[in-house]
């Protein structure tokens, strides 16, 4: 059977009462039975920053998109998941992660993922949203600044870049005023981790084996993500590279032969030794970060669309041919097979842009995978947190929820 995405489209917005439900005046709650929050299990500084980020890319649309109330009610949640973000913070700029339901801190480790995804979720508030919260997320933001060298994990060196980028691109945008010592420094870290990321790329690459690590985990889609957010600012074209390449394989492993997409399990992953990939224990996260992925791909080639056309029209003014080669394209070249020049081909010969993909990923949550049933209700916009050979799970808890939300929001940009 192969995939017809006019079964699975939605066109109605989803609804964020879950989300409303999760949260709480201290934060949003982690887990839920059912569509119930489990309060036993308490708060994660991860997924507030997620909810932040989520709040922030909803509020984006306007209230013409949207509607009053939702604009409202997510500048509500916002103010929430800022408080918590504000919170967690160490003041030596750390975010601690776990907390009980009666808000003391549970045992643990500092988490080098949580930092980088916190680090990008207070920059890109300080970036989109108005008003006065763009103050507190700005000196969140900020007061992290210390900790940018000693983040250790690839996930949450790849957030702690593209915070940089999207950060000095703003500034130079004048959406928002930095400081020199500020630009400074985020220059210096943003061309240390993108030397970092295509490193690790370097070291673990082969024909057939085009990632950064030796498996592929958990949020996949970040990698390719931040080389291409990356890009979008430095212009470097190995960036660029990587990022094309690496999105190309991770869209491979996660294509089924049938057409659609499937999540990498975490039931087993997928290794570059075993040549495998899980299939079961889907988790929404890894649709929502390959949308974003995808997303980011369909950026950069309307900047290289738009970058060659400026080309063209230099051309013609000073009377050279009237085509981008006469003067050479600004599109780096790709080793290998280029997503951004020849789309990708599905099971049955099914060819796609990046934007026809990214609105797959959304069709997942709608019954476009293996076992046809929907995984999210738009309804009260629950999801559920995975997919199992029996059936979906039918508990609803915060990241499965914010992946689908997300993931609804980048279908709706334009």
């Amino acid at each position: 059977m192969s995939y017809n995405e006019r079964t699975f489209r939605q066109t109605a917005l989803p609804s964020f009462a879950h989300l409303r439900r999760l949260t709480d005046d201290t934060g949003l709650l982690e887990h839920a039975l059912g569509r119930i929050p489990r309060r036993r299990e308490g708060y994660t500084t991860d997924d507030n920053a997620r909810a932040l980020w989520t709040a922030t890319e909803w509020l984006s649309f306007g209230e013409r998109t949207i509607g009053v109330e939702n604009v409202a009610e997510l500048g509500r949640l916002a103010d929430v998941y800022l408080a918590f973000m504000l919170w967690a913070q160490e003041d030596g700029g750390w975010f601690l992660n776990n907390f009980a339901y009666d808000r003391t801190l549970e045992p643990e480790e500092i988490s080098h993922d949580c930092q980088g995804r916190s680090i990008w979720a207070c920059a890109d508030a300080w970036i989109r949203l108005e008003g006065p919260r763009r103050e507190t997320a700005r000196t969140i933001f900020e007061r992290s600044l210390p900790t940018f060298g000693r983040i250790e994990s690839l996930r949450g060196q790849a957030f702690a870049m593209a915070a940089c980028a999207h950060v000095l691109e703003a500034s130079r945008d004048g959406a928002i005023d930095l400081p020199l010592d500020v630009k400074s420094e985020l220059r210096h870290h943003l061309e240390r981790l993108e030397a970092v990321l295509c490193q690790a790329y370097r070291n673990f690459s082969a024909p057939d084996w085009r990632w950064f690590e030796p498996a592929m985990t958990y949020s996949n889609g970040v990698l390719p993500w931040a080389m291409l957010r990356t890009y979008r600012f430095t212009k470097r074209p190995e960036t660029y590279r990587v990022g094309i390449e690496s999105l190309a394989f991770l869209v491979e492993a996660m294509t089924a032969e049938e057409g659609w997409l499937r999540p990498i399990g975490n039931e087993g992953w997928c290794t570059n030794d075993s040549g495998e990939v899980s299939r079961w224990d889907q988790q929404p996260l890894e649709m929502f970060k390959l949308a974003l992925a995808l997303e980011e791909a369909a950026a950069v080639e309307r900047l290289v669309e738009h970058e060659d056309a400026r080309l063209v029209g230099s051309a013609r003014g000073h009377g050279a041919g009237d085509s981008s080669a006469d003067r050479g394209s600004r599109r780096p070249a790709v080793l290998g097979r280029s997503a951004l020049e020849d789309g990708f081909v599905l099971g049955e010969g099914q060819h796609c842009s990046y934007g026809a993909l990214r609105d797959m990923c959304r069709d997942w949550f709608y019954g476009a995978n293996d076992l046809r049933v929907p995984v999210a209700d738009r309804r009260d916009g629950s999801c559920c947190d995975g997919l199992t050979p029996y059936g979906p799970n039918i508990n609803c808890g915060a990241e499965a929820a914010l992946s689908y939300l997300m993931t609804e929001a980048l279908c709706l940009r334009k």
